[in-house]
């Protein structure tokens, strides 16, 4: 009995050697970081779906022309972000810090959304808003 439960624990050891292992491999072969890099690059993709939307119902409303040449101000307080467009009923707070600089114009703001940058998309939402 005793050698039994002596050898029931040596493959739970050699069990849990091997998941740390397996652990360790796949992190070490990129497949952990890749698909923490995947999951950011999903969460962009969605940020510029929505600023898209944005601007593809303004587009129909025929008021892009009209704003696209705005400047944005950003303001950020209790961790909070304020987006105000110049000259424009346009304002709107989002719910976290953006890592982005104030003063650009909503056209340029788009274009770098479009490119990638997820802290030019949410200034598009928040600005702008999603309906």
């Amino acid at each position: 009995m005793k050698a039994q439960s002596s050898l029931e624990y040596l493959f739970m050891l050699a069990g849990m050697f091997v998941l740390v292992l397996a652990t360790l491999f796949a992190y070490n072969n990129g497949i952990l970081p890749h698909t923490i890099e995947t999951g950011e690059q999903v969460n962009v993709l969605q940020l510029q779906n929505d600023a898209q939307y944005i601007i593809v119902q303004l587009k129909a409303n025929d008021q892009w022309d009209t704003i696209k040449s705005k400047t944005v101000a950003l303001t950020t307080s209790d961790g909070r972000t304020t987006c105000r467009v110049q000259d424009t009923p346009y304002t709107g707070t989002y719910p976290e810090k953006i890592n982005y600089d104030s003063g650009k114009t909503l056209e340029k703001i788009y274009d770098e959304c479009m490119g990638g940058s997820a802290g030019a998309c949410q200034v598009i939402i928040c600005a702008l808003g999603a309906d």
